[in-house]
């Protein structure tokens, strides 16, 4: 996880609620608990209806948390829930140019007592003050609320990996170039050695059809000359099939044939015969 800390000066110290979930974002760092992603602490996000400021805006290659580090205590107008969906929108606007703009979500994170406060220094706190102190959040929709331990808070940031991959290197630099936080923006280098891809992977599409299929034209209707015949229905009902009647084969009477060639050949033997009688007498 890369961390970049917005320069508050010191007329705009950092909240300790939201140094402590900076130094829990760096201690994702390289090493065995590493989680790709950006995350850009106490900056302002342009909105319409002015700039919002946000405690952490964490780019994942699968998406966008928008957190708001809230140490329970006395409770404020508007709450964090409420603060961190107007964040949300902020972002959501911001980002409309990009895809990963709509993968974006709130969390808010409950920050344990910090140094000073009552809580942690074990002052006696009156029953009715400590009701407020550690009252939670109201739930929001679209914004999660998770207490801010190393397991709650990595487990939910790191939901955004189920989605597809939406962020590469150079969109996360253009993204910070939109957000006026070009300042904050690591190396391209950096962002890819964290995790972040050199270029979003390309979906297979379907091949594209046009919408309506042209119809082919009909063939021209014959000359007047080549009308066919008029067709005449069988009378064998509709629906049967009419075909031409095969012509007879008719075959030779071979028996027929021999008997006239005996006939005739015993004709012209006997004219033979009574011609040599007649001629010698």
């Amino acid at each position: 996880m890369l961390v970049a800390l917005q320069r508050t000066g010191e007329d705009r110290p950092l909240p300790a609620a939201v140094a402590h979930l900076v130094e829990l974002l760096r201690s994702w760092g390289p090493g065995p608990d590493h989680l790709a992603g950006l995350a850009l602490a106490g900056i302002t996000l342009p909105g319409r209806r002015g700039p919002w400021f946000v405690d952490a805006l964490v780019f994942t290659p699968c998406g966008v948390v928008v957190i708001a580090a809230h140490e329970p205590g006395p409770p404020d107008w508007p709450g964090p829930g409420n603060r961190t969906g107007a964040a949300v929108a902020a972002a959501k606007g911001a980002l409309a140019g990009h895809e990963g703009g709509r993968y974006v979500t709130g969390l808010v994170a409950l920050v344990p007592p910090v140094a000073g406060s009552p809580e942690a220094t074990g002052e006696v706190v009156e029953p009715h003050h400590r009701a407020l102190q550690w009252r939670e959040p109201e739930a929001v929709p679209g914004v999660a609320v998770v207490r801010a331990d190393p397991r709650g808070l990595r487990r939910i940031i790191g939901q955004h990996n189920r989605w597809r991959t939406v962020w590469s290197a150079d969109d996360i630099l253009d993204a910070c170039y939109t957000l006026s936080l070009a300042h904050l923006a690591p190396p391209r280098a950096a962002l890819i050695a964290d995790g972040f891809p050199v270029r979003l992977p390309v979906l297979s599409r379907l091949p594209e059809r046009p919408a309506v299929l042209p119809v082919r034209p009909e063939p021209p209707p014959p000359a007047a000359d080549d009308e066919p015949a008029p067709w005449i229905p069988s009378a064998r009902g509709p629906g049967s099939a009419v075909f031409p009647r095969p012509r007879p084969i008719r075959q030779v009477p071979w028996g027929l044939v021999f008997v006239l060639t005996v006939l005739v050949t015993v004709g012209v033997v006997a004219a033979v015969f009574v011609a040599q009688v007649f001629h010698g007498s």
